[in-house]
């Protein structure tokens, strides 16, 4: 048992997410980092998907019940250990920690997933952010203890350029103005959630008018709406959408996006 003392303004339950639900409009949640979480669920000898604590920005701790294991990755952060308490007191880089248990996060399954989808209210712990009170219980180890209570691992994001593929609506962008995407350094906004991530910096135009029918999107999809300001779309984000998709970020640069703070700088390259 996993109990929140003091919680961070924004922790939830997540894993690798829920699929085949995406014709309901279910989006896939999970991870903002899948990344981490797989790498905090290794260091416990837990199954790469099990749900874990994903903490956001900001400090706070928790109480853990006797031998409970746990591990972290993630953001680089000030975290300590005494005791049955484990606090988190600053956020040197990244947005993103996730902290596992060994036998992980034992929610409840909706959909086939624990992962929390905040704007259906549903997954995690009632479909809810994390708060001071709340219990998370543990599930069954199905490994040997390890060595030390609490193991850890440096992050490995950094680098501000991330790979992208043309979308199936970059034709309505004149070659100059695709040039100008590719060569501008973004600056993420302070318009940030799990559903997408906004940029800051020049407007795109579209010579000729860009209202699209809805059409499937998912999560890495690099939308433009009519400000004219590119939105990368983050696990939570909708399923479908009638704004140009000029690019698609390629899998696994998604999870060192997700760890850019506002104000961080944001390139794009061609794979």
């Amino acid at each position: 048992m996993i109990t929140v003392v003091r919680a961070p303004p924004f922790a939830t339950v997540q894993d690798l997410g829920r699929y085949g639900h995406r014709a309901a409009a279910v989006p896939v949640s999970g991870a903002m980092d899948p990344v981490s979480l797989a790498r905090a669920n290794g260091l416990v000898g837990n199954e790469p998907g099990l749900a874990a604590v994903e903490w956001g920005i900001g400090a706070g701790s928790l109480r853990l019940a006797p031998n409970t294991v746990v591990g972290w990755a993630g953001a680089d952060v000030s975290i300590r250990r005494e005791g049955d308490m484990l606090t988190v007191t600053a956020f040197r880089s990244g947005a993103w920690l996730y902290i596992a248990a060994q036998g992980g996060i034992d929610v409840p399954v909706v959909l086939g997933s624990r992962s929390t989808y905040l704007p259906g209210s549903f997954g995690g712990l009632e479909g809810r952010l994390l708060r001071a009170g709340d219990r998370l219980p543990t599930g069954r180890a199905n490994v040997g203890r390890a060595d030390r209570d609490t193991v850890t691992q440096a992050p490995t994001f950094g680098a501000s350029a991330f790979e992208i593929v043309p979308g199936p609506d970059r034709h309505l962008l004149h070659d100059r103005v695709w040039k100008e995407f590719l060569e501008t350094e973004w600056t993420v906004s302070r318009a940030v959630s799990r559903a997408g991530y906004c940029l800051d910096g020049p407007v795109l135009a579209f010579e000729a008018s860009a209202d699209l029918p809805s059409a499937p999107v998912c999560p890495g999809a690099v939308q433009v709406p009519p400000g004219g300001r590119p939105i990368v779309l983050m696990p939570d984000g909708p399923t479908v959408g009638g704004y140009p998709r000029i690019a698609v970020v390629v899998s696994g640069e998604l999870s060192r996006l997700a760890q850019r703070r506002p104000g961080e700088p944001v390139r794009f390259s061609l794979r």
